[in-house]
This record gives structure tokens, C-alpha cells and sequence, in this order.
């Protein structure tokens, strides 16, 4: 009997000593530990423009097979703090876009945190996030992506009530057979949910605004940046391409239009938009005025006022921008000269909204 229990004594010793020796072994290698914060700081996202890092990791060989389906598949989420610190959360994504989903070798995605949100940050409790894709690896491709985030912070100049972009660097990590590996860059599209939360309004449905329950010179103001970007993928009508929000704490009762997906205007100029059935141009770098008549021309020139003052803005945002080359940023600017040479003659473009204008019905 004490050779027995002897014999497990040692066992048992040799069992824990074995097992410290594999501790202390993954203790040595640093490769097998990668610091991961579990608790975020109050860690703001929209606040600045330096890139975000990010890594989604999946199987992008389903994904882009299956694409077409938009059917939820799991992702592991791993968001870089700093260059050792991360934090990882296990979401569901799948691809978006209708038109995308068909073009795109790489589509964009929704990114679906209801099982894991981030917390402490701007992004905690926020279920559902739109993610802007590469598309293509074409240098082209990533070109769009940066104009059209472009588009988002220039209509941040003009008024809070809209969406703010984070820029991604992106690393996809493949889990299918064919190992498909990526480093490109994106960009995060504010959520509704945390727009309305900052503005203290609330969404409403666009199959219950009427024309005549917008804020008029929000409206134009919408109309006259649409027609700034030679933009028109866009009506008010149906809410194509826009949302709509009322404030909790204006003394009205009247809606605020949110714009967003501006990869069909002449700013952006990708080779794959083209001018939409309700427009007469005949190239999307054309403009044409989409807003609505008014009676009142003094309404005009309220929305003509509020670009010649934001004209310097414009211009810093992009010529500051750095993720652009020199000669594309020229380009931006001359399309950006021509608009601004109507603002200067008010009159002028006064003359064409008044012949371009929709109809309360559009």
C-alpha cells in the first residue's frame, strides 16, 4: 500500500512539474501570448482622421462565392489599439450593396456586432455597421475609396446631421481552402443609431415623409452639395440614398435629410456609375440640379450663402488630404473651381436650379 501511494505521489508530482515547464515555456515565447484588451477606455472613432487598424478574419473564399446570398457568416473582429494591444470580438458579417454585390470581385459589408459589441467606445451597444470595401485591387479601386470618403468629410463641413467615416487599414485573414489573404484599406460608416443618439433626434421611416415635411433649407442645402458633387444617385422622394431624422430637441415638427453613397458622383467618378433614368446628363461628371422649386429665391441664396462660406473649408479638406496624390487632388480641385465659379455668380446659378428643378412630386 505505500509503494502504491509512493508511486502516485511521484506521479503526480511529475504531472505538475511537466506542466509548469509548458508554462513556462509559453511564457517564453512571446509569439504564443498577444496582449488583447478586454476593456476599452471610452475610446472615441470618429473623432480624428488617422487611420484605424483592423483585422477581419473568415472565410473569404465562402464569402465571395456565396456573395450574391447576403447570408450571415461568422468573423473574428480584431480591433488594434496599438501595435501589442487589441481586442478581439467573434461578429457575423455578410456582403451588402445591390448593385456592389454584383460588380464587386470584393463587395462591401455589413459588419453585425449583436452577440459581442465593442463597449467603452463610441461604437458600444451599436448592433449593425457599414464597412466600404476595396471592390478591386486595381490602384483605381482604391482611389474610389478615398474620394468618396472624401465626399462624407465635406459634408461634415456643412452640418453635424450627418454620417462621419473612420479610415481602415485592413488585414483579411482567410480560414477557407484557397487562403485568401488581404492588406487594404476601407472605410466605417457611422451607424444611424449613434447619429441620432449625438443629435438627439429620432429616424423616420422615408415611406411617411412627405416633400412639405422637410426642412426646406436643409433640403437645398442637400440639393445644392449633390449638385456640387455631380451627384445623382439621389431622391427625396422614397428615400433613395437618404435618411431621414427629426429632432427630439427643435421646436419642430419638420425632418432633416441625411445623405450618404456617393460612389456615382462626378467627384468620386468611378468606371462603373453611370446617370440615373430620372437625369438628362449624359456623363456623371455632368451636374444637374435635383432639388426642389421654391416660390421664394431668397431660399436659394441662403443655400448659395452657406457654400461660399464653407469655401475655404472645401478646399483645406482637400488639397490637406494626404492619401491622394498631388495630380488626382488637382483634378478634385478643378471639378470643385467649376462649382465654385457659379457660387460667385449667384445669379447665375440661381438661373439654373430655377431650370433644373423637380417637381414637389420627384
Amino acid at each position: 500500500m505505500k509503494k502504491l501511494l509512493l508511486l502516485l505521489l511521484t506521479f503526480t508530482i511529475s504531472f505538475w512539474v511537466a506542466g509548469q515547464n509548458i508554462e513556462s515555456i509559453r511564457l517564453a515565447d512571446s509569439s504564443l501570448l498577444e496582449p488583447v484588451s478586454t476593456n476599452i477606455d471610452n475610446l472615441t472613432i470618429f473623432e480624428d482622421s488617422d487611420p484605424l487598424c483592423i483585422t477581419l478574419k473568415y472565410d473569404i473564399t465562402s464569402f465571395i462565392r456565396h456573395k450574391m446570398k447576403s447570408e450571415y457568416i461568422n468573423a473574428e473582429f480584431r480591433l488594434h489599439l496599438t501595435e501589442t494591444d487589441s481586442i478581439i470580438k467573434n461578429i457575423r458579417l455578410k456582403a451588402r450593396g445591390n448593385f456592389r454585390k454584383g460588380h464587386c470581385f470584393f463587395p462591401p459589408i455589413y459588419l453585425n456586432f449583436k452577440t459581442d459589441p465593442i463597449e467603452n467606445t463610441e461604437l458600444g451597444g451599436y448592433r449593425k455597421m457599414k464597412l466600404v470595401t476595396h471592390c478591386s485591387q486595381s490602384k483605381s479601386y482604391e482611389n474610389y475609396i478615398f474620394r468618396e470618403y472624401l465626399v462624407y468629410k465635406l459634408y461634415n463641413l456643412f452640418t453635424d446631421k450627418s454620417f462621419r467615416v473612420k479610415l481602415l487599414n485592413i488585414k483579411y485573414i482567410d480560414t477557407g481552402k484557397r487562403n485568401h489573404n488581404y492588406e487594404q484599406i476601407g472605410f466605417l460608416i457611422e451607424p444611424l443609431e449613434l447619429l441620432i443618439d449625438r443629435t438627439n433626434s429620432v429616424e423616420i421611416n422615408s415611406d411617411f415623409v412627405k416633400s412639405g415635411n422637410i426642412i426646406e433649407d436643409e433640403m437645398d442645402v442637400v440639393a445644392l452639395f449633390h449638385y456640387m458633387i455631380a451627384n445623382t444617385d439621389w431622391r427625396a422622394k422614397g428615400g433613395h440614398n437618404m435618411k431621414y431624422i427629426k429632432s427630439l430637441t427643435e421646436m419642430t415638427t419638420r425632418i432633416t435629410p441625411v445623405p450618404y453613397d456617393f460612389d456615382y458622383s462626378g467627384f468620386v467618378n468611378t468606371n462603373y456609375a453611370m446617370p440615373q433614368e430620372w437625369t438628362s446628363i449624359n456623363s456623371i461628371t455632368e451636374r444637374e440640379y435635383l432639388g426642389y422649386c421654391r416660390n421664394n429665391k431668397e431660399a436659394y441664396l441662403r443655400a448659395i450663402e452657406c457654400f461660399a462660406q464653407k469655401k475655404d473649408s472645401v478646399y483645406e479638406t482637400i488639397e490637406s488630404f494626404t492619401h491622394l496624390n498631388e495630380k488626382d487632388k488637382k483634378r478634385l480641385v478643378r471639378f470643385i473651381d467649376e462649382f465654385y465659379w457659379l457660387v460667385e455668380r449667384p445669379n447665375v446659378l440661381m438661373s439654373i436650379i430655377e431650370r433644373e428643378c423637380r417637381d414637389i412630386t420627384f
